[in-house]
């Protein structure tokens, strides 16, 4: 049974009630959740509700990274609330099935489906979904499952578009993805034991994809500076990272306290790609 992958019975009924009256209350600043899936036309991050109270209730990065840009500083934050990168195969597979699901409608591309998240997550202020059909957008309402995508956290998004390559989807020709298991690894042969030294520090990421290693980074980093010469690779990261690494997703300014010349490479970068790549600081 789908509500099986769910696993509620690990959850309070006081954490549920939690969860739900904190949706709610983000819900005020749309006028609302959605009644019908016609509402999300009108709806800009109709999603960030559900993305806040879900993860309060598996991670609590969100809040923890809300105080932090309450306070405007790092300093005296404490530990960064880290996520236990799933092994649950069934999960995993399962929620892929949820997202292949998604991209199987005959109207359905990677790009309107990232236009699609953007929206729902308020991710930019450029992005519309009025190329998207009404059919299409009930398609992706009746089939997109967030519970599902940080109760099981990997990298799907990395997946997703490779597997669209595979089918002929060209503006992500030649992408292949760190295996995210590699990219947990190599971030914590990197990692020291000060942890709040590296909270200090920048974390740069020269081809950055579709976020595999900052999403393994964001156990330690609070900072990131990344690139890349596929624009569908970054949108998919930047979604990817309000998923689960929020300090990546959304990082102002003024934060105090971190290093300002200290940027740690998990990888180098390549030669003679510097021109044509896309960049965003975060």
């Amino acid at each position: 049974m789908k509500s099986d992958y769910y696993q509620i019975e690990r959850f309070s009924i006081e954490d549920l009630i939690h969860m739900q009256q904190v949706i709610l209350e983000y819900a005020k600043a749309i006028n609302g959740l959605p009644r019908h899936h016609s509402e999300v036309f009108s709806k800009r991050g109709w999603m960030l509700p559900f993305l806040f109270g879900y993860d309060g209730l598996l991670w609590g990065r969100w809040n923890y990274w809300f105080d932090i840009i309450e306070k405007g500083t790092i300093e005296g934050s404490g530990p960064i609330p880290k996520i236990k990168w799933s092994q649950d195969y069934r999960g995993i597979e399962h929620t892929r099935k949820m997202i292949r699901k998604c991209l199987d409608h005959y109207d359905s591309t990677i790009d309107k489906f990232a236009d699609w998240l953007t929206w729902a997550l308020a991710i930019d202020k450029e992005t519309t979904i009025d190329h998207i059909s009404p059919e299409l957008n009930e398609h992706y309402y009746r089939h997109f499952d967030l519970f599902l995508v940080l109760n099981y956290p990997t990298d799907y998004l990395s997946y997703a578009l490779s597997e669209e390559t595979g089918k002929g989807y060209k503006e992500a020709l030649g992408y292949f993805p760190t295996p995210f298991n590699l990219s947990v690894a190599m971030v914590e042969m990197l990692k020291s034991d000060d942890e709040e030294t590296m909270k200090r520090q920048t974390i740069g990421e020269p081809s950055v994809g579709c976020g595999s290693i900052l999403l393994a980074a964001s156990n330690y980093f609070l900072r990131c500076f990344a690139q890349d010469i596929s624009r569908i690779a970054i949108r998919l990261c930047r979604i990817q990272m309000y998923w689960y690494a929020p300090w990546f997703a959304y990082h102002p300014d003024t934060i105090q306290g971190f290093d300002q010349d200290n940027i740690v490479s998990i990888r180098p970068v390549h030669q003679g790609k510097e021109e044509s790549q896309l960049v965003f600081v975060l």
